[in-house]
């Protein structure tokens, strides 16, 4: 009986481990690869965009391949929310804003991030080149 009681533990241990390294992949809402297009005049073109995280800094490429791009700079700027007031619906609390920029062979993508801690994560918002402009969306994968 006492056996089982250890290897129980054990397992329940190992599990709780790696629930915690599957956490920690999610540390940074802006690390993954993210999927979505652009709009330039009335043409829609693919993006792909693939941003890592070491810790202090995000690197990465966009529309990876022959014609791949590295990203020179990537910013994100969080204004705090507000909770809710205690014993009120969550609801009427205000949400913190996700500002994201990353600029790459001088295109200037500026958006909003949703979902910052969901799956469900996506970016929209508007680029620029010079005199150009448009708008994009990205959802991660």
């Amino acid at each position: 009986m006492r056996l089982n009681a250890v290897r129980a533990l054990i397992l329940l241990t190992g599990a709780m481990m790696l629930a915690v390294a599957v956490a920690a992949q999610e540390a940074y809402p802006l690390a993954g690869t993210w999927y979505g297009d652009y709009v330039a005049g009335a043409q829609k073109r693919d993006l792909t965009v693939i941003m890592k995280w070491d810790g202090k800094n995000v690197t990465g490429l966009i529309n990876p391949g022959p014609s791949a791009s590295p990203i020179k700079s990537v910013v994100m700027d969080i204004t705090p929310g507000k909770p809710a007031p205690e014993r009120q619906n969550s609801t009427t609390g205000i949400p913190p804003v996700f500002k994201v920029r990353f600029e790459v062979d001088g295109i200037l993508f500026e958006g909003t991030l949703q979902n910052p801690v969901a799956g469900n994560r996506t970016i929209t918002g508007n680029w620029t080149r010079g005199s150009e402009r448009g708008t994009f969306q990205i959802r991660r994968l």
